[in-house]
């Protein structure tokens, strides 16, 4: 028994020194170096204001034959801008709103920023434990401009300073162009319904492209919805029809039937071609028909302002209605003036907002006498309010 003992071990170790020999688990895995110190951290909050302190606990512990020294937390800052401005002049349905940012801006490098002596920490047995706080500066203070109830130096200074420069003339050439689309149709309408152009702003564009706005609006220093409803009737379309009796309860007539159409492309632009209301004649079925060429149906075009073209749309099966070409830079250049700060007016303040934000990415670092570094794993992204 005593033989098969010493013979068991002996083909053991034979075993074991052929295993290391040939494939060694630890040799594959393991970088030969000075060891380090072992470290790992957790941060009391996530969210910290600007000015105070973020608590912590450190725990770490080194190898045998070394002496802890210090520990330290690091963090770098970023910066985050977001701005916008959005059009409110034009109403609801007019949504226009132009942003910027800076995202992840690091405006301090990842460095050291507190230092605990060793002395701080105390043993609990198994590890060295230690509980304090780290400062975070003043001058981190977030940012937070929103909706202004007035425009006055104060908020033109704070526009200048966090707004890239070009931001009003850029926003105010989008919405110029962006109002007289057909999308904004009616957008455009209750912009001059509601915006007080003049009398004689409407004569210069008037003398400049030739067009026909009216030069007699009813301006009222009593009554300041007058013009809005004089306007609104200037401005009619086979969905918005001239009421004679405005303010009435009488229900505005349907819109009358001016001359026809019958659409045609060329190449992809869709070409009206316009006929007269005694060259369109109706079918055994009700339906209007070309008198020249029975084989094209046409469709009614409405009265309306001087400025619109409003017709049936059988695609759509309702009325449609758009400025006509020859109105567009007029619109244009009757809208031009207007000034950023009048586009973005809302009812419940100035449509602007600006937001910065400061995040610590901090990490936590534990050094021997030696000089040997430790590192957690885990980094805390510190917001601060």
């Amino acid at each position: 028994m005593k033989l098969q003992y010493k013979l068991g071990i002996f083909a053991l170790g034979l075993v074991a020194f052929t295993s290391c020999e040939k494939n060694d688990p630890f040799a594959d895995h393991l970088i030969i170096g000075q060891p380090v110190p072992t470290c790992y951290w957790e941060v009391g909050s996530t969210v910290c204001k600007a000015g105070e302190s973020f608590s912590f606990k450190g725990q770490y512990y080194t190898e045998k034959g070394h002496t802890p020294s210090h520990s330290e937390v690091w963090y770098n800052v970023t910066l985050t801008d977001e701005a916008s401005a959005t059009a409110k002049l034009a109403g609801t349905g007019f949504t226009y709103t132009k942003q910027f940012s800076i995202s992840e801006e690091e405006v301090r490098m990842n460095q050291s920023i507190y230092k605990f002596d060793h002395s701080l920490a105390v043993w609990d047995g198994y590890e060295f434990v230690l509980t304090a706080t780290v400062p975070v500066s003043e001058s981190l203070v977030p940012i937070n401009w929103n909706t202004p109830k007035e425009w006055e130096k104060t908020e033109k200074n704070k526009f200048a300073t966090y707004f890239p420069e070009g931001f009003a003339e850029e926003f105010e050439n989008a919405v110029d162009s962006l109002i007289v689309t057909d999308n904004y149709y009616n957008s455009l309408r209750y912009l001059y319904a509601n915006y007080a152009f003049t009398n004689e702003r409407f004569a210069e564009i008037n003398a400049q492209f030739g067009t026909e706005f009216p030069t007699d609006i009813n301006y009222s220093e009593t009554d300041k919805q007058a013009s809005v409803t004089d306007k609104m009737n200037r401005w009619f379309d086979g969905s918005n029809p001239y009421n004679p009796n405005p303010g009435s309860t009488d229900p505005v007539p349907p819109a009358d039937t001016v001359a026809y159409y019958y659409p045609t492309l060329d190449g992809e632009t869709v070409v009206y071609n316009r006929i007269t209301k005694e060259e369109a004649v109706k079918d055994d079925f009700g339906t209007y028909r070309y008198a020249a060429d029975k084989s094209i149906i046409v469709y009614p075009i409405y009265a309306s302002a001087p400025w619109v073209f409003s017709r049936y749309d059988d695609d759509k099966g309702a009325v449609v209605s758009t400025v006509i070409p020859e109105y567009i830079e007029a619109f244009k250049a009757l809208v031009e003036p207007i000034t950023f700060q009048e586009w973005i007016k809302g009812d419940d303040g100035y449509a602007i907002s600006f937001k910065r934000k400061f995040v610590l990415d901090a990490n936590y670092r534990v050094f021997d006498t030696d000089g040997n570094e430790g590192v957690a794993h885990t980094s805390y992204q510190i917001e601060i309010n």
